[in-house]
């Protein structure tokens, strides 16, 4: 059932750390839930065929999928349409790694680093219009190697940028770390000599957060 305003919680985590597996969970909590899906297609690859189906098959299959080249206006319409009670978005890393293959060739690095942005904070925007909870799972790419390519470059800091810019908004906060789900933030959360309480968090108290908004 559609709310009054959108809430939101990011899933944060490195590759394979349970980020997905995590918000799907949390997702569960709903009884109707739109997925949206911004992995797409690859042409040629049993690999990516091969985790896509995997992700499909550990999704109750009653769940909406939308999924990409279809954009998140399109995404807006089917909420209006179908009026799940939650939206979960996986993920914004592959969201951006479209976004800029369909770019890197069209701009100079610093106009291209711009369009990413401005298309980070339409994204955000069009989120916070769609007036229900919004679960989304995004990469923590910060950790690693520095990327040797200057496209691996770009993306590293589009993320960071759309990482920073979903944080801020969100109401809540997870980092996954080897199947271990830590709190960041929550908006409720009593702050003790200014610092945040670090613990392990379920679905449950996603579920009420989220919830009490």
């Amino acid at each position: 059932m559609e709310n009054n305003q959108s809430t939101l919680a990011l899933f944060l985590g490195g590759a394979h750390s349970g980020k997905s597996q995590f918000a799907e969970q949390c997702a569960a909590k709903w009884k109707s839930v739109a997925y949206y899906a911004t992995g797409g297609q690859i042409e040629n690859s049993p690999e990516w065929e091969s985790r896509i189906l995997k992700h499909k098959e550990r999704r109750p299959s009653q769940w909406l999928t939308i999924e990409y080249p279809m954009e998140i206006e399109d995404v807006s319409s089917v909420c209006k349409q179908e009026n799940p009670d939650a939206l979960i978005i996986d993920c914004l890393t592959l969201w951006m790694g479209w976004k800029l293959s369909k770019s890197f060739q069209s701009y100079s690095q610093i106009q291209l680093l711009k369009h990413l942005e401005t298309e980070s904070n339409h994204l955000l925007k069009e989120i916070q219009n769609i007036k229900r909870p919004i679960l989304v799972v995004s990469n923590e790419v910060g950790e690693g190697v520095v990327p040797s390519s200057e496209s691996g470059r770009l993306f590293r800091e589009s993320m960071g940028y759309i990482n920073h810019l979903f944080a801020d908004a969100a109401q809540i906060i997870s980092f996954s770390i080897a199947g271990q789900n830590l709190l960041l933030k929550s908006s409720h959360m009593k702050r003790q000599n200014g610092f945040s309480p670090l613990g392990i968090i379920n679905s449950e108290y996603i579920f009420s957060e989220l919830n009490l908004n």
